[in-house]
């Protein structure tokens, strides 16, 4: 299923891959194609998880790399590192969440606050 972005990925967030923006609640981002691709894969995750009444799962640095770029192939995964920390610099350090061995996940109460401010 291809993304709308006149309707919302899910209560009070759109996403925008055309201009790279996302919107959560009253609060608009422009991000650069890697970072944009890099959170929406996060959210995704988190949201399908949501959905399914699990836990938001940790995606390893692997598997962001093949989702936001393509491919592990050719790629540190230091990169991602860097991605992470711009995105962090841009909605605030705890929208994602660091997770010890595993990768990365977005906090779902980090997403709450974005609703209330």
């Amino acid at each position: 299923m291809r993304y709308n972005p006149d309707f919302p990925l899910f209560q009070g967030i759109r996403l925008d891959p055309k201009q790279c923006t996302v919107h959560l609640f009253r609060h608009d981002y422009q991000l650069t194609q890697q970072e944009y691709l890099l959170f929406d894969q996060l959210l995704r995750s988190a949201l399908d998880a949501q959905n399914t009444g699990c836990p938001v799962p940790a995606l390893s640095r692997d598997e962001l790399l093949c989702g936001a770029w393509g491919s592990a192939v050719g790629y540190e995964t230091r990169t991602v590192d860097v991605h992470v920390q711009r995105l962090r610099a841009k909605m605030g350090p705890d929208v994602i969440t660091t997770v010890y061995r595993k990768g990365y996940c977005i906090n779902p109460s980090a997403l709450g606050r974005f609703a209330v401010s």
